[in-house]
């Protein structure tokens, strides 16, 4: 199943007394009778195989109840670490009966039974723990599997939190996100579909064996492991195990969807088979990584004063938006020491700015880049599994925010238009792609005066067309019938020479200068010229005045949808209204909060030196969320 580890020295799991590292741990033997591999293997491999896994010793004191059974870990006699999960058969309750006590014992066996089934299909792809096979121990089933040697991320949360709510870094939240729903995507690689149906942060887990926690904070990349199968079921089985086996799975209420707390809701079975059910679970996890709480309370109240139930809750109001680290200014200094790549991101951008950003500036220009990932995972959490994304669309999104989060931390300040990261979309990568309405109302806008400048400008050249004129400048002098084609090329040079000097600074303010001057320089250049011309009849010298006038605000007005709708108004937008004469984010301020957090970090380290060897992370009462019978 899974491993928890520490440092250098072990813990008795249920009393906490400590035990010297050095000393030799405590074990049983442990005989897998009529084991078998969960694959076929050749006569000649079999007996092989089959001794591997036969004789375990268990290590006392390292076990972990939870789910369908009790995970211990033991090690076979090459010395390798295994996983052995032993069925807990139902208590006998006071007044049951022999025969109801022995359909519950049925019941639950059944249920470890498909639990293995289900496993055997995911045993072999990266981030599930392998399968090694199955049988008994003085008669109760068991499960051989890998030992993950790691932390769940309810560890993972407590450890990275970046202030006192226990919230995570977005950036680092993101990551953990992505590759989160990574797995979550890679279930779909199994033949019929695959759903888990109870993923928590308890059931996922970050394997330490290879890079420790922070080198994986570090790189930016996290060995993530799901397990516990024990709810999960295949997309292609027509029937219910739940009401062929009178035998409820849980799924834990704070992160299960609507659907899965409910046995009152039409079409459940399909429902209940939908890989919607994990998008909406993992996006629970990540968001209380971000936000520090789950999203939704689920000790509430009704109107009436009831006890809400867990699926009422979810379904009268749609999640409210994660709120993550930086929305607090006041706490932003202490919160970037923590995060040494969003700290580096703002400074960078720092550096570009003209004059130095206040410390609330920079609290709502990291959290206006932070509500986009808020947005992917709100979109996760609807309450209809139809509007929910897919899980492979959550991860590029993720990937993408977190691949561009510097970039859009120096846009965000400067009030350019972010990059965006759409579930799904194709157009996460490219900062000029549309997006939204106001890339649309662009787009619209840039349309009409492209159309405009195209009709103003055919039908000055039809207008003057063969008209007889005269153009005389200096000692230049010609006389003759205007051609039209001309008259149409030479009022749209104005347009073209705005873009031309705009050329590479579509987005900035100076790109905008300079195509205005563009515009503005080439119009008085053709201005000065027309009034070198002398037609027969005057009415076409003020027409075709009046005509290059309008091409030129044409002209023009392409670069304002571009600089006001992309620039200006995503600023005005972007800015809440601060404090006049806020403090600067003070980079001296910032290097000697992160020299604070750097010694109370070795501090911590040197006291986690009695943290157990493989450390159980055991839900208290109340921390874990309410379980609620899924029911499929």
């Amino acid at each position: 199943m899974s491993g928890w580890s520490g440092n250098a020295s072990g813990r008795n799991a249920r009393t906490g007394s400590l035990a010297v590292a050095s000393a030799a741990p405590a074990m049983r033997v442990a005989r897998v009778e009529g084991f078998e591999a969960p694959f076929v293997l050749a006569d000649a491999d079999r007996a092989a195989y089959r001794r591997r896994f036969v004789t375990l010793f268990v290590l006392e004191g390292e076990g972990h109840s939870g789910g369908t059974g009790r995970v211990e870990h033991a090690r076979n006699a090459q010395g390798e670490h295994v996983a052995l999960k032993l069925l807990a058969d139902p208590q006998r309750h006071g007044a049951e009966s022999d025969e109801e006590h022995a359909r519950r014992v049925r019941a639950a066996r059944a249920a470890f039974e498909r639990e293995y089934e289900c496993h055997a299909k995911l045993s072999g792809l990266k981030g599930f723990p392998r399968l090694f096979g199955r049988g008994q121990v003085v008669g109760v089933p068991c499960i051989v599997m890998e030992w993950v040697e790691g932390v769940t991320l309810d560890r993972v949360r407590r450890t990275l939190a970046v202030d006192g709510a226990g919230r995570v870094s977005p950036l680092v939240a993101a990551r953990i996100g992505r590759d989160l729903f990574d797995l979550v995507a890679r279930m779909g690689f199994v033949e019929g579909g695959f759903v888990h149906r109870d993923i928590s942060p308890r059931n996922v887990m970050v394997r330490t064996s290879r890079l420790t926690l922070a080198q994986q904070v570090e790189e930016g990349v996290f060995d993530l492991y799901l397990i516990d199968f024990g709810s999960s079921a295949d997309v292609d089985v027509a029937t219910s195990f739940t009401r062929e086996n009178a035998v409820f799975r849980g799924a834990t209420a704070d992160y299960a969807p609507p659907e899965m707390l409910s046995d009152d809701i039409p079409g459940l079975d399909e429902l209940r088979k939908s890989s919607a059910i994990d998008v909406y679970a993992a996006a629970s996890v990540v968001y209380r990584l971000a936000s520090g709480h789950v999203p939704y309370e689920l000790h509430g109240l009704s109107d009436d004063g009831r006890a809400l139930s867990p699926y009422r809750a979810k379904m009268a109001a749609a999640a409210p938006p994660a709120v993550m680290a930086h929305e607090d200014a006041d706490a932003l200094v202490d919160v970037l020491a923590r995060e040494p790549e969003a700290a580096v991101a703002v400074q960078q951008a720092q550096d570009k700015l003209p004059a130095p950003a206040s410390v609330a500036e920079a609290a709502d220009a990291l959290t206006f880049v932070d509500r986009m990932f808020a947005e992917v995972l709100a979109d996760c959490l609807a309450r209809e599994q139809a509007d929910r994304p897919a899980a492979a669309a959550v991860r590029e999104a993720l990937s993408s925010f977190s691949v561009h989060y510097a970039e859009n931390v120096e846009r965000s300040l400067s009030g350019k238009p972010l990059v965006p990261c759409v579930p799904g979309g194709l157009i996460g990568g490219f900062p000029d792609a549309p997006n939204g309405a106001l890339s649309l109302a662009r787009i619209t806008s840039k349309g009409v005066a492209a159309v405009a400048l195209a009709a103003v400008a055919i039908s000055a050249g039809v207008l003057v067309n063969g008209a007889e004129a005269l153009f005389s400048l200096g000692g230049a002098f010609w006389e003759g019938a205007v051609s039209g084609v001309a008259v149409t090329a030479a009022l749209a040079v104005p347009a073209l020479a705005g873009l031309a000097l705009r050329a590479g600074g579509s987005r900035t303010r100076a790109g905008f200068l300079r195509g205005t001057a563009g515009v503005a320089v080439a119009g008085a250049a053709e201005f000065k010229l027309l009034g070198c011309l002398q037609f027969q009849l005057a009415q076409k010298a003020d027409g075709l005045a009046a005509a290059l006038v309008a091409a030129m605000a044409a002209g023009w007005f392409v670069l304002v949808a571009d600089y006001a709708l992309n620039v200006a108004l995503p600023q005005v937008k972007r800015l809440r209204a601060l404090p006049d004469g806020g403090p600067a984010l003070d980079g001296a301020a910032l290097a000697a909060a992160r020299a604070a957090a750097l010694e109370a970090a070795s501090r911590d380290a040197g006291e986690a030196e009695v943290e157990p060897e493989y450390e159980i992370d055991d839900a208290q009462p109340g921390a874990g969320g309410a379980q609620a019978c899924e029911g499929a």
